[in-house]
């Protein structure tokens, strides 16, 4: 008998001393989203967004409890806005880092460093930079959008899950931070008609913002910037056999080859092979008919035309957010790139854009 007891009673003794490690889910405070702005005195304004538990929620819906307040970096944030809830604070499921543009422009990595040492932060974390203050959007209500944090980080999970938009996350951010060859972007947020939108991306030289790409140059900068599996664009034009045009499932591919003149001076070449299905098409050329190689041709003119437009406006900021500069450094010696200004050069250097497309098909009209 007291050989089964004893079992039984260590068993209880093990049970026992765990439940000082229990979290009950009501007193827990876990962070969704957090907000950070700047501030006078080089300080940053954090706000961050909690989901209350079914048992504070009103009316039986989820809300958010949302707190905010000035101090000189996250953590300290942190600290004093937990002596102002009853719940504890954790950052384990922070699912968006949201950055005003005053703040991104002054430089984000002083306050990122918090963020890549705490290993409760997960490195698939969205970074996002608001056209505006980011505090004010997370604390308003949308009609349409019983919780504003859930909203914007199921907006941004949509559209990269699509490919409309690339994915930039906290360790690809880091990652092209450090990458001498490559500058770091975000997507560009903005409230809009009693909506959040995603009105473009924003544009950094190491970690501080210099420029916007409005949003209809986004896909061109992810042509450029990225191989795509999916995604749906259209595009309109002058020329009467291609006055508007969309497609769907679309893929690319881009290959970037780097040259060397003879005055020493480099040049690139970037090569795009698009293909899509149409889903519409205004113009005089018919898409069943050998007509359509014509059309064909007028988009990849099209695309080359625009994408090179879109580099230009990269190349004018200093900002080589394709990562043209990984593949000019395979080109040089080791000490040829530590003594060159990649920046300076990435600003003078020729670069041309060359876009072949092709239909994988034009629906199930037959023209």
């Amino acid at each position: 008998m007291l050989k089964r007891l004893l079992p039984a009673a260590m068993l209880c003794l093990l049970l026992a001393g765990c439940s000082q490690d229990q979290r009950i889910l009501e007193r827990i405070g876990y962070i969704e989203t957090a907000a950070f702005d700047a501030a006078p005195e080089n300080k940053i304004k954090a706000t961050i967004s909690m989901p209350l538990v079914t048992q504070f929620a009103r009316d039986s819906k989820t809300t958010d409890e949302l707190l905010d307040t000035t101090a000189t970096s996250p953590k300290e944030a942190k600290a004093a806005l937990s002596l102002r809830t009853s719940r504890i604070i954790v950052s384990g499921q922070i699912r968006t880092f949201m950055f005003g543009e005053a703040l991104a422009r002054r430089g984000l990595w002083a306050h990122m460093d918090t963020f890549l040492r705490d290993p409760s932060i997960s490195i698939r974390t969205a970074m996002v930079v608001v056209d505006g203050k980011a505090g004010e959007i997370i604390s308003q209500e949308y009609p349409r959008h019983t919780k504003t944090a859930n909203y914007i980080n199921k907006l941004l999970q949509k559209e990269s899950n699509k490919q409309s938009v690339p994915r930039t996350a906290l360790h690809q951010f880091t990652r092209d931070y450090f990458d001498d060859g490559m500058d770091p972007i975000a997507i560009l947020i903005k409230e809009q008609e009693k909506d959040i939108t995603i009105s473009g991306i924003a544009t950094f030289q190491g970690d501080k913002m210099i420029d916007k790409l409005p949003w209809k140059d986004v896909y061109l900068f992810s042509l450029l910037y990225q191989n795509l599996s999916q995604g749906e664009f259209s595009m309109t034009s002058d020329h009467p056999d291609l006055k508007a045009i969309s497609f769907r499932a679309v893929r690319s591919k881009r290959r970037i080859e780097v040259s060397k003149r003879s005055s020493g001076e480099y040049e690139a070449d970037i090569y795009l092979r698009v293909e899509g299905g149409v889903e519409e098409y205004i113009g005089n050329a018919k898409l069943s008919t050998p007509e359509r190689a014509k059309v064909e041709k007028l988009v990849s003119e099209h695309i080359a035309t625009e994408a090179s437009r879109v580099l230009r406006t990269l190349q004018q900021n200093r900002t080589d957010g394709i990562g043209l500069g990984k593949y000019v450094r395979n080109k040089m010696s080791y000490e040829e790139w530590k003594g060159t200004d990649w920046h300076d050069l990435f600003g003078q250097m020729t670069v041309r854009v060359h876009c072949s497309f092709y239909m994988k098909n034009f629906g199930a009209y037959f023209d």
